[in-house]
């Protein structure tokens, strides 16, 4: 059972850390020139499609950061470890982003403001549209899915808490 969680640890990582450091670089400020929405600020029927915590800025760094992630892990592959790769690592990340943009257009879209926590959909949209998006390169089944949303409950409530000790988040949630 280690194993298995240090496997799907190791392949849903550029998924981890594109999620986190689209969040990261928002006080970066040589980067606040891409602080627009993903949006554009626009609407349809009266609310926003995202809002402003979706921006390129954080989107563009956070694939960035895992195609990056998928390289350097790419030098560091075990046998019996799926292949990772940068194309691997770019579609966890953009995957992993745009299952959170998903969750945004949800949210929006259901009257819940920027910031308003809904239990499972905050903690797995992310997991959810990394594998998906890693679903095109990767045949992929349903016990790594499942064991990686058990694994990323804990671990997206402890880093939540920990960014925003250190400020990086308004909100612990």
């Amino acid at each position: 059972m280690f194993s298995d969680i240090i496997r799907v640890v190791w392949f849903i990582l550029p998924a981890y850390v594109a999620n986190s450091i689209a969040i990261d670089v928002s006080g970066v400020p040589f980067l606040k020139k891409y602080d627009t929405p993903m949006d554009f600020g626009r609407s349809v029927g009266g609310k926003r499609i995202l809002g402003d915590g979706k921006t390129w800025r954080g989107f563009i760094s956070g694939v960035l950061a895992a195609v990056l992630t998928g390289y350097l892990q790419q030098s560091y592959q075990a046998d019996g470890f799926v292949q990772m790769t940068p194309l691997l690592g770019f579609l966890l990340g953009f995957g992993a982003l745009g299952g959170d943009a998903a969750a945004s257009f949800i949210k929006r879209r259901t009257g819940l403001g920027r910031g308003h926590p809904v239990f499972l959909l905050d903690q797995l949209d992310y997991v959810f549209g990394a594998f998906l998006a890693a679903s095109l390169v990767v045949p992929l089944d349903f016990p790594p899915l499942f064991l990686a949303c058990l694994i990323t409950l804990p671990i997206h409530y402890i880093s939540n808490i920990v960014a925003w000790l250190l400020k990086l988040k308004p909100k612990p949630w």
